[in-house]
């Protein structure tokens, strides 16, 4: 039950933590359009920029991967493929926050 329980305060406190980041994200998508490659460059190059993007990027797949998994469990009976279906629930994570970490490091630098 505590798992249940901890699982269900990481996903209320990742959406809470993703309503501003949204706003922030789609008022910048709009502006995004208005950009040329290099001023879109120069905007994830400031630090605040690039870190609220990840911080937004992590939260969003934690969130998502916590509502897979719930899914899962509840509708999948069958223990071997929920194993297989959370596997690639977790490589696909893990895998998303890799591209993202490192997208934003090659262009800080």
């Amino acid at each position: 039950m505590n798992s249940y329980l901890s699982k269900w305060i990481r996903q209320r406190s990742t959406s809470v933590v993703l309503i501003p980041l949204t706003f922030w994200f789609v008022y910048h998508c709009i502006i995004f359009s208005k950009l040329n490659y290099p001023d879109l460059v120069l905007f994830f190059s400031s630090y605040l920029n690039s870190s609220l993007f990840l911080l937004m990027m992590i939260s969003m797949l934690v969130h998502a991967r916590l509502g897979c998994e719930t899914i899962i469990t509840d509708y999948v009976s069958k223990k071997k493929l929920k194993k297989i279906f959370i596997l690639i629930i977790n490589i696909i994570f893990y895998l998303a926050i890799f591209i993202s970490l490192i997208s934003i490091v090659m262009i800080i630098n």
